[in-house]
């Protein structure tokens, strides 16, 4: 969220107050000092829990509470879950990227192109992980200050996609970390007549750009609408026909005759995508998780910018799915967050529910007591006026039972629970590293009371559990977020005898925990435990290939280890093999009453592993999704990309300082790391 406060009045100190007018309950609050004529630009990572409707309001206070300025019910524009979203700094306005528009009547479901002012790019990473990609003009990048580029960069080696345009070459000189990310080299220009092999690439060449925020795939059905043509999963199945709208698409001779002005592009750790005859005009290569694709024109000028198929260019570049560049209309229906799946997890054991049949049995007995056995037995005495006092007895005798039944089943001690999901991104040497966290808690309560939560991260944020698609897709917490220069502070408030789960974004840099390297032709690999911990668990995800689980490695141990040993297996029925204890968890969560077995998970580890891969679940097929997920949580596009996946499991500690500041009487951690080595 993008906010701009000017003061044109006396110097005073402010809070910004941000809530979801609509859905959701969450309150995040940005402190901001505003002197006399100054202008405040901020950028804030937001979690948006609607599927189709929100409203936000927003509130300028003073020290002591009064309300300076408002801006109440804005509406937002929402992009759908699977629906690329593209952000955009181009060197001029008419130079913006564009999608073909064919879904007028169904606009969440447009693939969406969003322009950034290079001011407003966020210089936390954590707000750019909405966007698919990212489109940046050299002229453009610039104008960006240190903060914004690592903010971009980090959001690159963590799996986005970054479309770079030369506007003069001479602009790699003064931006030397763009130049470094490039995957060619730039060189002296020319001039040819490209149209056609453009023409080519686009209508009948493949393209399937893997990447770590590209639009989640469904693994077992190919044949989904919304599944990447190309996608390397379960190929054995027959794939149908749903119609590519980029054969259909005729030659335009004006552009197929016309000089296009191109840089020399010499690759370096690249691929050439796009050629005319030896004259690379697009080249792409990997960069951490994220991808690199660097252009050889200047998509901003003619002839290109007058080009007719010039939408459906950005549309094959970013790799939008066929059915939403067609007119045809679909329904794709879902679903369930899988924070509810971790929820299983680090929600508390002490609460039991009352099964349904014991509670329908207590109010057949408090119907009999209160009728026909109050009135047998005041008439066998002889004392019917005595129901006046009987009658209030009861419900009293009831009331205090139901208590002592609640009592027994939901009171317990306070307890907090981290279960901390990190991303290993190694920079230079591999020797340090940026670790991006998801960290899911859980609060149990014994009382009504608000329980305070903090970090000094450098970029965090917290929120509520999500709710899911179904329905509204709100969320059911009560957060109020103070968003600090470095870190936040928060309260959580929780109910008497219930537990509650949140999740902290949050990101780092440190010595890296987990080094890796792959031996000779990938049959072994090294893996050295820098984490000051014991990793008590270990899988390997080869290549595009088999999962297996290696053991345990020492603190400050390193080992090699063979992979190609009879214990591996293929990953997805390894996946497959949680999806009924997660949809047996997750609607067991949602029930009020009923039996308390088989709600919760107890293997953290493995289940966090099977849930790192999502669009293999076979739940996620046809025309719904049972789960879904914020960007970067799902690595199965890097499993498709035939990169090596370790995932370590750390029981009983964390890597970061805890976020709860009370207190609790029990207590269970534990973290689970991801390093992904690229394949080259």
């Amino acid at each position: 969220m993008a906010i701009e406060v000017f003061n044109d009045g006396p110097t005073f100190d402010a809070v910004i107050e941000i809530t979801a007018g609509q859905f959701g309950s969450q309150t995040q609050r940005i402190p901001v000092e505003l002197p006399t004529n100054t202008r405040k630009r901020l950028v804030v990572p937001f979690f948006c829990a609607s599927a189709g409707y929100l409203t936000m309001d927003a509130r300028l206070k003073d020290s002591n509470g009064k309300v300076r300025d408002e801006r109440l019910g804005t509406r937002l524009n929402i992009v759908q879950w699977k629906t690329p979203l593209m952000g955009a700094l181009p060197a001029s306005y008419g130079g913006m990227p564009t999608f073909p528009n064919d879904r007028q009547h169904r606009p969440e479901w447009q693939p969406t192109v969003a322009r950034l002012e290079s001011e407003f790019v966020p210089d936390n990473p954590i707000a750019l992980e909405g966007l698919n990609t990212i489109y940046l003009n050299t002229a453009k990048a610039l104008e960006l200050k240190e903060p914004q580029i690592n903010a971009l960069l980090s959001w690159l080696h963590a799996g986005g996609h970054l479309v770079v345009a030369v506007d003069q070459p001479a602009d790699l000189n003064a931006a030397g970390w763009l130049r470094e990310v490039l995957p060619a080299e730039v060189a002296g220009g020319n001039s040819l007549r490209a149209g056609t092999a453009l023409h080519h690439w686009l209508s009948e060449e493949e393209w399937a750009p893997l990447y770590g925020y590209a639009p989640p795939v469904p693994g077992y059905s190919p044949s989904h609408p919304l599944a990447r043509p190309n996608s390397k999963v379960n190929k054995s199945k027959p794939v149908a026909n749903a119609g590519n709208p980029f054969t259909e698409l005729a030659a335009e001779s004006e552009f197929g005759a016309a000089d296009l002005p191109v840089l020399t592009l010499l690759p370096q750790e690249g691929k050439v995508t796009v050629k005319s005859g030896t004259v690379p005009m697009i080249v792409s290569g990997s960069r951490g998780r994220g991808l690199v694709t660097l252009l050889a024109f200047n998509p901003e000028r003619e002839p290109f910018r007058s080009w007719k198929l010039r939408p459906w260019f950005w549309a094959r570049l970013i790799d939008v799915p066929h059915a939403l560049l067609g007119k045809a209309d679909f329904n794709v229906y879902g679903g369930r967050s899988l924070d509810a799946v971790f929820g299983g997890m680090v929600e508390t054991r002490q609460v039991r529910k009352l099964p349904v049949g014991f509670l329908l049995l207590l109010l057949v007995v408090y119907l009999v007591v209160i009728g026909p056995l109050d009135q047998w037995w005041l008439r066998k005495i002889n004392r019917p006026m005595l129901t006046w006092i009987t009658f209030p007895a009861y419900v009293a005798l009831f009331s205090l039972l139901i208590y002592l039944i609640g009592y027994k089943l939901r009171a317990g001690q306070i307890e907090w629970n981290e279960l901390h999901i990190v991303d290993v991104l190694p920079q230079g040497d591999g020797t340090r590293a940026v670790l991006r966290g998801r960290t899911f808690t859980g609060i149990y309560s014994p009382r009504n009371d608000a329980y305070k939560i903090a970090t000094d991260l450098q970029y965090a944020s917290f929120r509520a559990e999500f709710q899911g698609l179904w329905g509204n897709g709100n969320d059911n917490g009560k957060v109020s977020l103070l968003a600090k220069p470095v870190g936040f502070e928060a309260e959580v408030f929780v109910p008497v005898w219930t537990s509650q789960m949140n999740v902290a974004d949050w990101q780092d840099t440190a010595e890296s925990p987990l080094v890796a390297k792959l031996g000779s032709g990938g049959h072994t690999i090294r893996l050295e435990n820098h984490s000051g911990h014991r990793i008590g668990r270990l899988w390997v995800v080869s290549a595009g290939g088999p999962i297996s689980e290696l053991g345990d490695l020492p603190m400050g141990a390193a080992k090699e280890f063979d992979l190609t040993g009879a214990g591996a297996t293929s990953l997805e029925p390894f996946v497959a093999a949680h999806e009924n204890e997660f949809q047996t968890v997750v609607t067991r969560r949602e029930e009020i009453f009923g039996d308390s077995a088989k709600a919760h998970i107890d293997d953290w580890a493995s289940a966090s592993v099977a849930a790192s891969f999502g669009s293999l679940l076979h739940l996620n097929n046809g025309d719904s999704r049972e789960f879904v997920w914020p960007a970067g949580m799902d690595l199965t596009s890097l499993f498709q990309r035939n990169d090596t996946i370790v995932l370590a499991w750390i029981p009983d500690a964390s890597l970061v300082a805890p976020f709860n500041k009370f207190t609790p009487k029990r207590q269970q951690n534990g973290t689970l790391l991801r390093l992904v080595i690229p394949s080259r």
